[in-house]
């Protein structure tokens, strides 16, 4: 070989490693040089190290300031005022800032109507103007004012004009009571507008109505309470309670926005944004509007750009008016001594003085299903599996509303069992196992349904749409909305998802979504944010954590699911999450029920038969054929087991059907499957029972 060429290798890598090392170099002067000019900057600056230093701005708030280190505000007393010039924080924290009054200056707020009201204001500044606030963090802020004028509040403005507010994070709560005619609370700032840009909110809100005769307007928003500032890649957690005698707006990122006065001109951005929470409020108000929304309570002028905003949020509208709604921890939970595994009727005394209320049932830490408490006194009765040993049994807000005392939960064996329906999408439970459905229900057990996608592969929207057929669908057949749980994983992501390498590895869906999501205004929430208080990314390792856990929660006798034969890759993965989840159970745990598969998407496309109509126009009803006539399978169509459907079972397997408007009928974004979806108006129902 010649030597020359030997080496050449050699040298290659001597060459990929000094251009490597000088690319390092590179980077490492660019962030150097960035910090370096960030400092430069600085320079200009008048530095802030104590409070005395941080109180002083007061007599200067034209001028230029950054924080040199953190300042704790621990028993330090505050009062707000008005600044004009720039403020950075410099990447540190100003903590436990307690805000009891109000500052000296007083801006006009407007109403819906466009009326002006004299206003107070309340935060870190009372007013900022014309101002630049950056890079700083609030933690620990807590704000109590009580008002008997407009007044609004926030944890770093009461209100904000024409202010750049950029880079910043605030943790804490802001409480108002008041009572004339205008008043709100905001996560940052009161009221305003301008521009938030990467602002991050984790507060809790409550805006409080004190007097029942006058009839005012409330204003509770995630980031402001209400204005029309321009919102850029900011995220809000919010747990806000409003209780108003008047009007209402809450939203997640602003309660109410509205250019004001009426000739201002402005070309609203809200982009890049994202709530998470929830909002409980009530409106006593015979005119009532109500508004309460993920994103803006109630929109008066239009932003010219609103794109790549997403919500998972609850709004939870309160009609017991008599108690101010406050923060709270309520749950109860029992100890319950189990002599053996197994089920059992669990009976749970209670008194509830409000509307119906909702809370969650978790066993031994696991979510379970929601239970509903409605307005009285009395008993309510959850079937739940228990181990033997000491089982522990909460009741958790979750929220609803009223007030419900809890007052004793006991146990009695039960002889009834549960099935579940594993569907990958809405309208999958129905088409193979409407009729399953029904004679279990009419033997007098348990069918629970548990949707793996939210079924969004033409777009989010059609997530609300599809969840609420099926809701209404399963009705129909005679399942208790309370036994249906979403995921919430993206349609078409099932394949993905289990066939990562790296189980941590996030995923997104077609619909543009990575992580799960319900649908707040039907109550429905995925079951990862129902376990844990937050949504779930789209990876392998919360995909099956949520799967396991909600099995163990549940504890199905009979499983049905789709088949790992069909062209659908989250048929298919449905049935693979769910055999493989089982092996891993029944070694750890000794937990083996009945695992069985059916077919929608079969071996043809013109499976199943088309129905056909005689003279009269009336359906012929056959039976099922072989789905997979020439695929080899392990799947022997003569071990097959089937139902048969009375026509009254029939009838109802066809009205549930007809329940699924976005799936029979085309649309602008999905073909419509109408003809393919009564196929399966058979007269039986066919599955095989898997070992595993």
């Amino acid at each position: 070989m010649n030597k020359k060429t030997a080496q050449s290798p050699k040298t290659k890598y001597l060459l990929a490693g000094v251009v490597a090392a000088a690319l390092i170099l590179l980077i490492y002067i660019l962030f150097a040089y960035c910090d370096f000019a960030h400092k430069l900057e600085l320079l200009s600056y008048t530095k802030v190290s104590s409070y005395e230093e941080l109180q002083a701005m007061s007599s200067k708030p034209d001028g230029k300031y950054y924080l040199a280190c953190d300042i704790d505000m621990s028993g330090k007393d505050w009062t707000p005022f008005t600044f004009t010039g720039s403020f950075d924080g410099n990447s540190h924290e100003i903590k436990n800032l307690r805000l009891d009054k109000p500052g000296a200056a007083i801006r006009d707020t407007y109403d819906g109507n466009m009326k002006s009201y004299p206003t107070t204001l309340v935060g870190m500044f009372d007013v900022i103007e014309g101002a630049t606030i950056k890079n700083l963090t609030l933690t620990s802020v807590y704000a109590d004012i009580t008002s008997d004028k407009p007044c609004f509040v926030g944890t770093l403005a009461g209100y904000t004009g024409d202010s750049k507010i950029v880079n910043c994070s605030v943790k804490g709560a802001v409480y108002l009571r008041a009572h004339d005619r205008m008043f709100g609370v905001g996560g940052v700032a009161g009221y305003g507008f301008g521009r938030f840009e990467n602002v991050q909110a984790e507060v809790t809100l409550v805006c409080i109505d004190t007097d029942r005769s006058t009839k005012d307007e409330q204003f509770m928003g995630g980031l402001v309470g209400a204005g029309y500032p321009d919102f850029i890649n900011c995220s809000v957690d919010i747990d806000g309670y409003g209780s108003e005698h008047g009007y209402a707006h809450n939203g997640g990122m602003t309660g109410l926005y509205m250019f004001y006065p009426k000739d201002t001109v402005h070309e609203g951005i809200m982009k890049g944004n994202r709530i998470y929470g929830k909002i409980t409020f009530f409106e006593e108000n015979d005119d009532r509007r109500a508004y309460c929304k993920a994103m803006i309570g109630e929109t008066l002028s239009e932003t010219k750009v609103f794109e790549d905003n997403g919500a998972v949020f609850r709004s939870v509208e309160v009609y017991n008016y008599d108690a101010d709604l406050l923060p709270e921890e309520r749950s109860k939970t029992f100890d319950l001594d189990v002599s053996e595994k197994g089920r059992y009727e669990l009976k749970t005394a209670y008194k509830n003085d409000g509307a119906d209320a909702t809370y969650g049932l978790f066993i031994n830490d696991r979510f379970y299903k929601k239970v509903n408490f409605p307005k009285g006194s009395g008993t309510v009765c959850e079937q739940v599996f228990l181990d033997e040993g000491k089982a522990s049994v909460k009741f958790k807000f979750l929220p609803g509303d009223g007030n419900i005392e809890i007052s004793d939960a006991s146990i009695s064996k039960s002889g009834r069992s549960v099935s579940l329906i594993i569907a990958p999408h809405q309208d999958d439970e129905i088409l193979a196992f409407a009729g399953t459905i029904q004679k279990t229900i009419e033997e007098g057990n348990i069918v629970k349904v548990l949707f793996l996608t939210n079924g969004d592969y033409y777009g989010t929207k059609y997530a609300s749409v599809r969840i609420a057929e099926s809701i209404a669908a399963l009705e129909v057949l005679g399942v208790n909305k309370s036994d249906v749980t979403v995921l919430g994983y993206g349609d078409l992501t099932l394949e993905a998802l289990l066939s990562a390498e790296n189980p941590e590895k996030v995923f997104g869906a077609s619909s543009g979504e990575s992580s799960t999501y319900g649908v707040s205004p039907l109550n429905v929430f995925d079951y990862h944010m129902m376990n844990t208080g937050e949504p779930a990314s789209y990876s392998r390792a919360n995909l099956t954590d949520d799967f396991k856990n909600y099995l163990l929660a549940c504890r199905p006798d009979r499983i049905y699911t789709t088949s790992e034969y069909e062209w659908h890759t989250d048929h298919k993965f449905a049935f693979i999450l769910t055999r493989d989840t089982l092996k891993k159970l029944s070694g750890e745990t000794g937990y083996h029920p009945v695992l069985c598969e059916s077919v929608i998407h079969g071996e043809e496309t013109t499976w199943p038969d088309r129905l056909k109509y005689d003279s009269s126009n009336k359906p012929v009803i056959t039976g099922f054929t072989n789905p997979y006539p020439t695929m080899k399978t392990d799947l022997d169509w003569s071990k097959v087991k089937k139902i048969t459907l009375t026509d009254t079972q029939l009838q109802k397997k066809t009205d549930a059907i007809g329940k699924f408007v976005s799936q029979n009928e085309p649309t602008e974004d999905t073909p419509g499957t109408k003809e393919y979806n009564y196929s399966f108006c058979k007269k039986d129902e066919f599955y095989w029972e898997i070992n595993y």
